[in-house]
């Protein structure tokens, strides 16, 4: 018997880091995807899975630092900006708007 990955698992093995269940269920539902439902090729390739994907990245970028079970995981800031490169890498790929990962661009003042 082998063993199905899941888009569970597909996305938890984006990075080591402990996302919480919670984390990755709002994001598969916002992107109409179901966590149990098997990861095959069709669906990790698939536009709502990179957005998902994407959503974790971006997740990760502002994630705490924490120690588990003997385990501690941090990021240092040259790694958060690459989880936001990538994501936003992913979101203009999609054509999606990637504001939602805090970045926001426009008139800032003439005295900057």
């Amino acid at each position: 018997m082998s063993a199905t990955l899941t888009i569970r698992d597909a996305l938890q093995g984006v990075n080591a880091y402990p996302v919480p269940e919670a984390a990755l269920l709002s994001t598969a539902t916002r992107r109409g995807l179901s966590l149990d439902t098997a990861a095959t090729a069709d669906v990790l390739s698939g536009r709502d899975y990179r957005l998902a994907t994407a959503d974790v990245l971006a997740w990760l970028a502002g994630a705490p630092d924490v120690s588990q079970g003997g385990q501690s995981y941090s990021f240092t800031d040259a790694m958060r900006a690459a989880f936001r490169s990538r994501a936003a890498a992913i979101y203009a790929a999609e054509g999606e708007d990637d504001t939602a990962s805090g970045t926001t661009y426009g008139y800032k003042g003439s005295l900057l």
